[in-house]
């Protein structure tokens, strides 16, 4: 098949290749959903905050491409700074290479020094960290900074490169760099990655080089024994690059919409769907997929597509496997995984309840266990976005009186500073300390669901650990129990074993609000701050204490409900 001309960008060879299939589809030309690209207006503003840096700093030997707006025009501009020598190039769109079907933009260019063969660095901005620290026996990384930012000026440091969390921006790198080369302005095979950074603390962005030739980056493999081996970033990405040429130019031909021979990629649910257009063209066809289906502990990419190739597609194909069968074909084709049988098990389990329509799973029979007191305290602590904690919620139940429990909390809805989150973490000690020491030797028993609340007290008692807080940190190790182990010893849940599941499902527990969840609070507990008018601002306050109440009240109603199975 004669490849037709189309260009692929920088992004393609690191994300889904369903994507690149079907954005050359021309019977889904009208299929888009119209969702705008996801785009992060932090990563804008540092991208911005360096080349504004770079501009300042290095004056005449800067070439900014920016207000160059016409992508044509915006290429002839690169091709020219880089014929003049310009040391540095910001924005830098590079002539398109039609043969090999690539296009893209540096974000900035860096020209070598390297007498042996001048040229330029291809390098990205981002908006992450990109540099950790290393262990004994590790190399360190070939680092320099935007104040000297050339590959000359960069000296070894005692950092590594996060080389396989940060594996889409080596083969967007390597993307650069062939195009650079096609261009016939490639220097050696570097590249370089600013990120948040610092090069020392309080100095400016750090810039880590990346050796292109390397093999640093962790992928299947067919032939090496444990079935992955390590890639340097240039030939990985030219075996996914020419894969998405096949896809694009296969997709270019399809002439029929329900003929899927003529297509090369087939569509698995990942991470990536959840911001992509063409989500709703894929959704139709995994309607009963696995990957769709088991959302909790999911296989991947390549766990799915061997189960597809041993036939097993469906949550009913997996719920009616028979495992022992299919392992001994399977395990080989993932071996990628560590436990990969122990991975496949758990969603074989997960499947086969599906079918039967049981989304909370008994383990075990008899009572359970657990500790009891004539008082019982359920505790949940909400945290803004930000990370403080402004809402501490207790359920008291006094079983001595045979009243219904009541609901406390300590709360402040404005802008937190450490100052204020540590005042009002000893605001809720001492109204627990009180309340406790009003109870004299009657036994108190604090629940709470994971260990979250735990760990708020202890960081908080760390820094201002005196009076109150240091009480509290005491009394955590006396009195307080996490009831999700108790859970997790009796119960398995279709979809995991976080409170709003096992509350509902088991204990039959409703929560008054039509979208429960710990991020959705965040955002009302912003609102009650931030929100342009006293109804507004009042209304999302309510609704953040009333979630808070109903998560302890549903600890207390899944306790009282495990209480009686028997």
């Amino acid at each position: 098949m004669t490849s037709p001309a189309f260009l692929l960008g920088p992004l393609a060879a690191a994300s889904c290749p369903v994507k690149t299939q079907n954005s050359f589809n021309p019977l889904l030309e009208y299929a888009r959903t119209g969702r705008p690209p996801v785009s992060s207006l932090a990563g804008e503003t540092h991208r911005t905050q360096v080349f504004e840096y770079l501009i300042a700093r290095h004056g005449d030997l800067v070439r900014d491409l920016r207000g160059v707006v016409d992508s044509q025009a915006r290429a002839k501009a690169c091709l020219k700074a880089m014929g003049d020598g310009v040391a540095i190039i910001l924005d830098a769109e590079l002539p398109p290479d039609y043969d090999n079907h690539r296009s893209g933009v540096a974000d900035v260019l860096l020209r070598s020094e390297d007498e042996t063969q001048v040229g330029y660095y291809p390098a990205l901005i981002r908006s992450h960290n990109i540099l950790a620290g290393i262990s004994e026996g590790e190399d360190a990384q070939l680092v320099s900074c935007l104040a000297k930012p050339f590959k000359d000026d960069a000296h070894r440091e005692g950092f590594r490169y996060r080389g396989n969390t940060q594996s889409a921006d080596m083969l967007h790198l390597a993307h650069l760099w062939y195009l650079l080369n096609a261009a016939g302005f490639a220097s050696q095979p570097w590249a370089a990655n600013i990120g948040l950074d610092q090069y020392h603390p309080g100095h400016c962005c750090a810039i880590a080089w990346v050796d292109l030739r390397a093999k640093q980056l962790r992928a299947f493999s067919h032939t090496a024994d444990q079935r992955w081996k390590k890639y340097a970033p240039l030939s990985r990405y030219q075996h996914e690059h020419r894969f998405r040429v096949r896809v694009a130019t296969h997709a270019l031909a399809q002439t029929h919409p329900e003929d899927p021979a003529e297509l090369v990629a087939s569509p698995v649910k990942i991470d990536e769907c959840a911001t992509c257009e063409w989500w709703p063209s894929c959704e139709p066809h995994l309607v009963d997929d696995i990957s769709v289906k088991i959302e909790r502990s999911p296989l991947d990419a390549r766990e799915i597509m061997s189960l597809r190739t041993l036939g097993v597609s469906t949550i009913a194909d997996l719920a009616d496997a028979d495992l022992e069968t299919l392992l001994p074909s399977y395990l080989p084709m993932v071996s990628h995984r560590s436990g990969a049988e122990t991975r496949l098990r758990l969603a074989a389990h997960r499947g086969r309840l599906m079918v039967e329509g049981v989304s909370l799973e008994r383990l075990t029979t008899g009572e359970i266990e657990m500790p009891s007191a004539p008082v019982e305290i359920d505790i949940d602590i909400e945290t803004s976005a930000s990370n403080y904690a402004y809402l501490w919620g207790f359920l008291v139940h006094d079983t001595r009186t045979g009243s219904p429990p009541t609901y406390h909390c300590v709360s402040q809805f404005t802008e937190m500073t450490p100052r204020r989150e540590l005042k009002l973490a000893d605001e809720a000690a001492r109204w627990l300390k009180a309340l406790v020491d009003s109870l004299g030797d009657v036994p108190v028993v604090v629940w709470h669901y994971s260990n979250y609340e735990t760990l708020t007290i202890n960081r908080l008692a760390r820094v201002g650990g005196f009076g109150a807080l240091a009480w509290l940190q005491g009394y955590v190790q006396k009195s307080f129990v996490d009831l999700l182990p108790v859970v997790r010893q009796h119960f398995f849940g279709v979809d995991g074993l976080g409170l709003k599941v096992v509350a509902s499902s088991g204990a039959g527990f409703s929560w008054r609000d039509v979208d429960p969840s710990g991020l959705n609070s965040q955002t009302w507990a912003h609102d009650a701050i931030h929100a342009p008018t006293v109804e507004l601002r009042q209304a999302a306050k309510r609704r953040t204490l009333e979630y808070n109440e109903d998560d302890v009240r549903a600890t207390w109603a899944l306790r009282n409900w495990m209480r009686t199975l028997t």
